[in-house]
């Protein structure tokens, strides 16, 4: 097993962000870091999430008794997965329609241009979105929590 070494100044001040031990001078200038450097940002990440680990060592609390009881209830899955369905079908079935009727009626050019424009701005935020999210991923504290 190799020995264990000493943090560096960066991950020990990472430390002392996460723990919220920063006054408000020094944090600004950390957080001006954290916007320009992945790795700082993934030590304090990586901090938070043994925080949130930490507290999930914690007993269980009614209410998660009672998420453990609505994820096992045939009713609650089969009703969360058949709206999910009918949501998804509904927006996929709007969109296509939409796009039909636009190009095949006789709208004039600008509420023609101002539906498209609609339905591609919709497209635009759903992937921005995953892709934040996807970037995002590496650095949410809450990846391993179970509810």
């Amino acid at each position: 097993m190799p020995p264990e070494r000493d943090p560096t100044p960066d991950q020990l001040l990472a430390m002392t962000y996460a723990d919220g031990e920063l006054d408000e001078a020094r944090r600004s200038e950390f957080e001006a870091r954290l916007a320009v450097e992945p790795q700082l940002a993934q030590d304090v990440a990586e901090h938070l999430s043994l925080a949130v680990m930490a507290r999930k060592l914690a007993p269980l609390e009614p209410m998660d008794y009672e998420w453990k009881r609505l994820e096992l209830d045939p009713i609650q899955r089969a009703g969360s997965g058949l709206g999910w369905l009918l949501v998804t079908l509904g927006v996929t079935g709007l969109a296509a329609w939409g796009m039909v009727e636009v190009s095949g009626s006789n709208l004039e050019l600008i509420p023609k241009s101002l539906v498209l424009s609609l339905m591609v701005g919709s497209i635009v935020l759903l992937i921005t979105t995953a892709r934040a999210r996807m970037r995002t991923y590496p650095f949410d504290r809450y990846t391993g929590v179970e509810r």
